[in-house]
């Protein structure tokens, strides 16, 4: 087969400056009237006419055709998946760094936590209400605004001096993440065409994250103990403050007849579910909070105000249920309707990610503390011990860009989720005895293979059970299960290695309390497994080209 010389990407819009005409012009080429028309995902294509191949790249979009180089595209894909990067890289310095921090700015040993959780609060309750707000004012806007957000008080954070500043700061970032988020599922479904350019560009968003997180964790080590933890966090404002300034020329926007003229004041009142937004993000905001107490100290939820909390976000459920029923009913928009639910693939896919997220964040958390606690080791040494995580996890993501068009949905998640049952039950078994490379080693390389599976997959499908012009929203649903089970799953395993290690009379109580989280990480990807087998059976092929 001859190939042009360049890619054939499938978006659905171009920016306002790449389209200037009816006739396209790229790199002094210019092309009049309808182009030959195209099949494929993304790969390199022929002209079957037999004519010679076009001299560049021709975009196949679903409101016209239009050429463009495959150098935008990559650069669309790089700005998604670099703010995603960033977001845990500033994660992952603030976990190395915070004894450092907390002497800096002088903050109170009792508000040790609250750095990381202001943060991780502030996101998870809102991912919703900006997922919404971004498909009424436009996905692009939202996502620009976040970023800059997040460029600026990343910046602010490393100047911080006091502990207020810190945590509120810390708070403003929770909420540009989550302007950025959901619209980034957004900008790459309705940028990409199905196929294999919008398969990559979601496999590279998930690869972004955990290296994001263990390179945070490698240079806060470095910067505390050489030029100072504040360096992490610039460098950091730095690289935001550019892929910023490049999305503003390279990100798609909406086509000219899907831009609704209406003021936005008009747009933001009747285009959104508002009640149903207040309500389930309150009930997500006191349940991360009450989860996060508990992680902390699981007696602690029978404190009568944490009771009371407690009970209040459960009963919120329900109503938002009865509130979204009753908006559908009507024709009015709903944030979630209960009528997804009867959508056995995107019923289950929330399922397996609600675990795969609580099993995956705990086992990092009490891999990183067996590291530390148990075999005594250094900050900086136990994130070495993870780098095999990120590159597996890595590879998994971009071979999964690659396989998700050819394979099975239910073949490619259920299977990843039998292998990775191996990881956690490896570390309910470890012993300092077996040294790192018998047992850890391998829990490590196999730990990342499912929910870098999942992420792809999960977002193709929760993306096309939503209409195309609800797709932030559809990212707000995957990223809002995904921080609950977070939420849930810390909790609970916190709970259980405190309990078991409490009742243990033994030297090696810690250990028993950490075994203890990992058998219960081992048992909830167990039900991953049937969850993902027999609810995505008709789930086919959800990377295939259309």
């Amino acid at each position: 087969m001859t190939t042009t010389t360049s890619t054939v990407v499938e978006l659905e819009h171009l920016s306002k400056a790449d389209v200037a005409s009816h006739n396209y012009n790229v790199a002094g080429s210019r092309f009049d009237g309808e182009p030959p028309s195209l099949d494929g995902s993304g790969d390199n294509q022929s002209n079957r006419s037999g004519a010679a191949p076009e001299p560049e790249s021709v975009v196949a979009t679903v409101h016209g055709r239009y050429r463009m180089s495959r150098l935008q595209a990559s650069l669309v894909v790089t700005t998604l998946t670099g703010v995603s990067f960033l977001n845990t890289m500033g994660s992952g310095i603030l976990t190395v760094a915070l004894p450092t921090i907390v002497r800096d700015v002088g903050l109170d040993t009792t508000l040790l936590l609250w750095p990381a959780s202001v943060y991780a609060l502030a996101a998870g309750c809102t991912l919703l209400p900006f997922g919404a707000v971004g498909d009424v004012v436009g996905a692009r806007r939202v996502w620009l605004t976040g970023s800059a957000l997040y460029s600026l008080f990343t910046l602010a954070v490393g100047l911080c001096r006091t502990p207020a500043q810190l945590i509120g700061f810390r708070a403003v970032l929770g909420l540009a993440i989550a302007m950025c988020l959901p619209t980034a599922v957004s900008l790459t479904t309705n940028g990409f065409l199905p196929g294999r350019w919008r398969n990559l560009a979601f496999a590279c968003q998930g690869m972004g994250q955990p290296l994001g997180y263990s390179l945070g964790l490698i240079l806060g080590g470095v910067f505390t103990d050489t030029i100072g933890w504040r360096w992490g966090f610039y460098i950091s404002a730095i690289i935001n403050a550019v892929l910023t300034a490049c999305a503003f020329r390279v990100l798609p926007s909406p086509p000219p007849h899907d831009k609704d003229n209406k003021p936005l004041f008009q747009r933001l009142r009747h285009g959104m579910d508002w009640v149903g937004a207040v309500t389930i993000s309150a009930s997500l905001g006191i349940l991360s909070y009450v989860f996060s107490v508990i992680s902390r100290d699981y007696r602690s939820l029978r404190e009568g105000y944490n009771i009371v909390l407690f009970v209040l976000a459960v009963c919120l459920i329900p109503a938002f249920v009865f509130w979204v029923h009753r908006q559908e009913r009507l024709g009015r928009p709903a944030l979630v309707p209960n009528s997804l639910w009867k959508n056995i693939p995107f019923t289950s896919i929330c399922a397996a990610v609600f675990f795969t997220w609580a099993v995956f964040n705990a086992y990092q958390y009490f891999s990183a503390l067996y590291f530390e606690h148990v075999e005594h080791l250094s900050a900086l040494d136990t994130s070495i011990r993870f780098l095999p995580m990120v590159i597996v996890g890595a590879a998994t993501n971009i071979v999964t860009g690659f396989l998700v068009e050819k394979v099975e949905v239910r073949h490619l998640v259920s299977y990843s989720a039998v292998i990775t049952l191996a990881s956690p039950l490896l570390m309910a078994l470890v012993t300092p005895s077996w040294g790192y490379w018998k047992g850890a080693f391998i829990a490590m390389v196999l730990s990342p293979l499912h929910p870098d599976v999942l992420f792809t997959v999960s977002n193709l499908i929760i993306s096309q059970s939503y209409p195309g012009k609800s797709q932030s929203l559809a990212g707000g649903v995957f990223n809002a299960v995904s921080q609950v089970g977070n939420s849930v799953g810390l909790a609970v395993t916190a709970a259980i290695s405190s309990s078991v290690a409490q009742q243990s009379s033994s030297d090696d109580a810690l250990l028993r309390g950490y075994h203890a989280a990992f058998w219960t990480c081992f048992a909830a990807m167990f039900l991953v497994v049937p969850i993902t087998f027999f609810g995505l059976k008709k789930g086919g092929k959800v990377g295939a080209s259309k």
